[in-house]
């Protein structure tokens, strides 16, 4: 059984948005250290790992919720 994409959210969406953070660290992080300017280059890293990881969090939790509302609306179905 297939499920639809929208159960994987939490792991292709944030999957998505770290190729395009690492893209855009390596792209403007090798300037930042040239320049040396290391601590804004880890605070950045820093930065979005934070959001990653709110992210995933956020996407699990609004699944779980979801699957738990279509749970009790099909037993409220069979009642």
């Amino acid at each position: 059984m297939l499920l639809p994409m929208r159960k994987y959210k939490y792991i292709w969406l944030p999957t998505l948005l770290a190729i395009y953070f690492v893209f855009m660290t390596v792209y403007f992080g090798l300037d930042l250290l040239r320049s040396g300017e290391t601590l804004r280059f880890w605070g950045t890293i820093a930065a979005e790992t934070a959001v990653l990881i709110a992210l995933v969090v956020f996407l699990k939790k609004r699944e779980r919720l979801r699957t738990e509302r279509e749970r009790d609306l099909s037993e409220n179905q069979k009642n």
